[in-house]
């Protein structure tokens, strides 16, 4: 089945106008703060932590049937609170696996046309037990892309925030184009966290201008670079999920650095509360509209 797309993506290195899809971000198990989403923005990001358990099948018809009567399209985000694809301990992997692979039946539930997902953590796991836990996470990313390409779900791995417990290769990016490139998939591909790569001292534009630079898998011309987590912090300790300049990343070398790779993908704005969310987009429009 053909991905969906939200529109003819450019080759990476293209450039030109810089036209994402604006997204909020909702908990899926709010129906009303859904609807809410709907009506002030075209896509939204559905959150399944601690709402799993709430999406019967009429729960997901009364979610498409919101995006259908606004017009708005969906992405859904995996769980990630107290969930490890990489686990060694069998029931937290299978619960965590099972969990993820839900988030995926939701995303093929509603149309979605991105599922995103955290990449495993290492928990204080010795290193010598690492290459099993990658390949567990492996196991689980695999899975989530024979799903996306029988059903047209894109995969988005993203990076992660710099603490003791995160495999250093989540926020370095190098784990993830690993994992990319490992598994193959016409349908894998990154999500870029502006606040986490700013809290672990990356450099955000260089990150997009490395994760642009990677092509998809079996060989397609297309950047595997197709959706974003937009917020901002002071780079570190704390990852504060603030909106857009309020935190002291770099946006306009962002957006110029998105205009030239031709990033055309997902914006999701990742603030606490629609009112900030729709702040960050504003501050979002007058960039790349200056």
């Amino acid at each position: 089945m053909t991905v969906h797309d939200d529109s003819a993506r450019a080759p990476a290195g293209a450039s030109g106008h810089l036209s994402p899809v604006l997204s909020a971000a909702a908990s899926a198990g709010d129906l009303a703060a859904v609807r809410a989403a709907a009506e002030r923005f075209g896509a939204i990001e559905l959150s399944v932590d601690f709402a799993l358990d709430d999406i019967t099948p009429e729960h997901v018809r009364a979610l498409r049937s919101i995006g259908e009567e606004h017009g708005a399209s969906f992405s859904v985000h995996a769980p990630f609170r107290d969930v490890n694809i990489a686990s060694l301990n069998d029931g937290v992997f299978e619960a965590a696996k099972r969990d993820t692979l839900r988030a995926m039946d939701l995303a093929l539930g509603v149309g979605a046309q991105v599922l995103n997902v955290h990449p495993g953590i290492h928990a204080y796991f010795p290193a010598d037990r690492h290459p099993e836990m990658k390949a567990r996470e492996r196991d689980v990313v695999e899975a989530l892309c024979r799903s996306g390409q029988e059903g047209g779900v894109r995969v988005a791995i993203e990076n992660l925030i710099d603490t003791n417990s995160h495999f250093e290769d989540t926020w370095t990016l190098d784990g993830l184009l690993a994992l990319v490139r490992a598994v193959d998939s016409p349908v894998l591909g990154f999500c870029l966290d502006t606040g986490h790569a700013h809290q672990a001292g990356q450099d955000v534009s260089a990150a997009i201008r490395r994760l642009a630079a990677e092509e998809s898998g079996l060989g397609r011309a297309r950047s595997a670079l197709f959706h974003l987590h937009v917020h901002d912090n002071h780079g570190g300790p704390i990852d504060e999920h603030l909106p857009l300049t309020e935190g002291s990343i770099g946006w306009s070398d962002v957006v110029r650095t998105l205009n030239e790779v031709g990033f055309d993908g997902r914006v999701v704005f990742e603030n606490r509360g629609l009112e900030r969310q729709e702040l960050a987009r504003g501050r979002w429009e007058a960039m790349v509209a200056g």
